[in-house]
């Protein structure tokens, strides 16, 4: 369940980030809703890691996962405009 998950993710991840590439100067919530994707991704792979019991690759998903949504929620608090 948590790979079907992930493979989703990864695909909403693909999706705006390739948006964000064809419409540039439009708006950049694709690049915020992309970093909260990505570390969405990175979390349900470290509990699918975990489950497989592969430890040490779980805890550096879970690391990425939380780096992830930290940088997600400063450019929310602090964007410009």
């Amino acid at each position: 369940m948590y790979r079907i998950l992930s493979l989703i993710l990864a695909l909403a991840v693909v999706i705006l980030s390739l948006w964000s590439l064809v419409y540039p100067d439009e708006n950049h919530s694709p690049y915020k809703l992309a970093q909260f994707f990505l570390g969405l991704m990175f979390l349900f792979t470290g509990f699918s890691e975990l489950k497989a019991n592969r430890k040490t690759y779980a805890i550096v998903c879970f690391s990425v996962s939380l780096f992830s949504i930290l940088v997600f929620i400063t450019t929310l608090l602090f964007r410009k405009g």
